[in-house]
């Protein structure tokens, strides 16, 4: 690297300085403002923006250098921006005099109305990003009368560069994956029937309100931080062996070796039930192991087994009317379909419908395609999903 830059190791540390603030800034988006500073040191500028924009990932806008300046002129700088790079490669840092002549730049709209008024003049910038629906820029200035940056000042931008659009991405992956665990979490947390997330070791990831709820009460359902368990002893123990039993059930499919026996281990629910004071019914929890390729999207891959707590003198939550609206189903597929997401395996569902297990199979085809699904488990997020508004 030093050979490359042709600087000091004053020169190189600083860069490396700068690339270990933006991986920082990526995961901490409140340390944008030292990174881009970090950055702007580093090349030689005395002033500098990061600007996101567009409907497509995180919008933001960070400037280094002087006052922060009135919403206006962040908007124009940030717009002018966009049309001084619109020719430049992204990821390929320029000088400004590489994309317009210094005289052509003194008449141009972007100096007048921006530059000039903000004291600069020299400029380089890097398009990091450009989508469609999402564009990310960085540029860097010098004061009104300083020399323009020098090859080894763009050098140095070329180093840092691809650094800070992989951190602008790792950014926009990691915010879409909180939004995507935010909704998730959401349509799990409206749902009325407790839901519980369990980690490998047995231990609660999430609970949803009405799972809080029910172990308020201080009848029959016991939820910690640790453990989930019940007020009676002997169901306390039924529920620990099924949960372990789930969780083991991942264990072995994890250890077998080929398809067939993979296909053999099946990911069925079991059913617990937790006594509660008459006249309330027991819960019916029903404990399905979950492998990390079938958790749905948003939800903590760290989830291995799924509890589905049922009230049944509480009537289902889900409304099938807007369910088959919404999905074109049929009222038997619409009531497969409901039964499927509360936690019942298909045998289970086609008891619970009086119909043939072959049957139900059928039914199941059918929601999977209309649902635009290819496994049980998708289908089940979907409707989960849909349940957000129907749930009540």
């Amino acid at each position: 690297m030093d050979g490359d830059l042709g600087v000091t190791m004053t020169r190189i540390d600083t860069v490396h300085r700068a690339i270990r603030h933006i991986y920082e800034a990526a995961l901490a988006p409140g340390q944008w403002s030292g990174a881009v500073t970090a950055v702007a040191q580093a090349i030689g500028g005395h002033k500098a923006i990061l600007s996101a924009q567009g409907s497509g990932g995180p919008g933001m806008a960070v400037m280094s250098g002087g006052d922060v300046p009135p919403p206006w002129i962040r908007r124009e700088v940030e717009h002018g921006l966009i049309r001084w790079t619109h020719a430049s490669p992204v990821g390929k840092p320029l000088r400004q005099h590489a994309l317009m002549a210094d005289a052509a730049f003194r008449r141009s709209a972007l100096y007048t109305d921006i530059i000039r008024p903000a004291g600069g003049f020299y400029g380089i910038a890097a398009p990091l990003l450009r989508l469609p629906d999402h564009q990310v820029y960085f540029a860097a200035g010098r004061e009104l009368g300083a020399v323009d940056f020098s090859p080894n000042d763009v050098n140095a931008a070329r180093r840092i560069v691809p650094h800070l659009a992989a951190a602008v991405q790792v950014q926009s992956r990691l915010d879409l994956a909180d939004r995507r665990a935010r909704d998730a979490y959401e349509v799990i947390a409206r749902l009325d029937f407790g839901v519980i997330l369990l980690d490998a070791r047995m231990r609660p990831i999430f609970a949803n309100p009405r799972a809080e709820l029910l172990a308020r009460d201080g009848d029959g359902l016991i939820l910690t931080r640790h453990h989930v368990s019940a007020m009676s002893a002997s169901d306390a123990r039924a529920l620990q062996d099924a949960i372990a039993a789930a969780v083991g059930v991942n264990g072995r499919r994890n250890r077998a070796d080929g398809a067939d026996s993979v296909a053999a281990i099946p990911l069925a629910p079991m059913r617990r039930a937790v006594a509660r004071r008459p006249p309330l019914a027991p819960l019916v929890v029903r404990i399905l192991p979950v492998d990390a390729a079938d958790v749905p999207d948003g939800i903590s891959t760290a989830t291995r087994v799924i509890l589905f707590l049922m009230e049944p003198d509480r009537p289902p939550g889900i409304d099938p009317v807007l369910l088959a609206t919404t999905f074109r189903f049929t009222r038997r597929e619409a009531a497969l379909a409901i039964l499927l997401a509360r936690g019942m395996d298909l045998a289970e569902a086609a008891v619970e419908l009086g119909i043939a297990k072959g049957t139900a199979r059928s039914y199941l085809k059918q929601v999977l395609a209309k649902t635009y699904t290819h496994r049980q488990a998708e289908m089940v997020s979907v409707v989960l999903r849909v349940g957000m508004e129907v749930s009540r």
